[in-house]
């Protein structure tokens, strides 16, 4: 996969916590997506320029201009993310009949349910794992697809954390809007910008992996040599203690005996 973006950070932790600035950031991110939704048309190319930009900065990149970055990402990214668009439509309203045709004929059996339920993550899961590919590297539409499903399989722990976050980010949306029309519309000022940062903040990190393979493999490689000396440290010192004491027992029957 070629990058679409130049400029990665070399640090061994690409998620980093929170700053004001990178809030801001992210903030201003999930506005310009939001207006930029309203054509509908642009909502895929919106979308992948949205992770485009969010990558940048979670890998720290120095003087992101977030409205001249997501300009860009859209113009670079445009056929691509319409094309991804028309396969979500496809894909996800696909899933949204099927649960509905399950749900009405509830009396089918849950087995039926459980299958709904499982091609719906599926589903969601190809979802997210595509747009962010489409604004991080340039490749064919063919292998962009590809390569969201490997790169789901490989990383299955944060393929099913990601998910679950942003299935309970986009639940709690739709409870607000149940809830009260205008809670759930002043929800949209911070929710999409919480969602494209949670999916940012774990892709970065499975990108991260597959482009830095050989740095990634040593830094696992010495957590494990510092868990191994803790460990033998705790061993030492565990063994030194079970020596003082069998010192002491000894010391105190000496003294007993001499005693009697």
């Amino acid at each position: 996969m070629n990058s679409n973006q130049t400029g990665k950070s070399q640090n061994s932790k690409i998620f980093k916590p929170m700053t004001p600035k990178k809030s801001g950031q992210f903030l201003l991110l999930g506005l310009l997506w939001l207006l930029f939704c309203i054509p509908v048309i642009t909502i895929g190319a919106a979308t992948c320029s949205v992770f485009y930009v969010a990558l940048k900065i979670l890998n720290n990149d120095e003087d992101v201009n977030v409205w001249k970055s997501f300009i860009k990402g859209i113009k670079e990214n445009f056929l691509q993310g319409f094309l991804m668009f028309l396969l979500s439509i496809i894909t996800l309203g696909a899933a949204a009949a099927y649960i509905w045709w399950v749900l009405e004929r509830s009396s089918q059996g849950i087995l039926l349910v459980c299958l709904a339920i499982g091609i719906s993550f599926v589903v969601l899961v190809f979802n997210i794992f595509t747009y962010p590919i489409i604004g991080r590297y340039k490749n064919t539409f063919a292998n962009i697809l590809r390569n969201a499903v490997a790169l789901a399989f490989t990383f299955g722990k944060q393929t099913l954390r990601v998910t679950i976050f942003t299935i309970a980010e986009l639940a709690i949306s739709g409870v607000l809007f149940k809830l009260n029309l205008f809670a759930g519309l002043a929800s949209l000022l911070f929710w999409p910008s919480l969602v494209f940062y949670t999916i940012s903040s774990f892709m970065a990190d499975i990108f991260y992996k597959v482009e830095n393979p050989v740095k990634y493999e040593d830094e696992a490689e010495e957590t494990s040599d510092e868990n191994e000396d803790k460990t033998s440290e705790g061993t030492v010192s565990d063994t030194v203690n079970d020596t003082e004491e069998n010192q002491n027992t000894e010391n105190n029957n000496q003294d007993e005996e001499i005693e009697s």
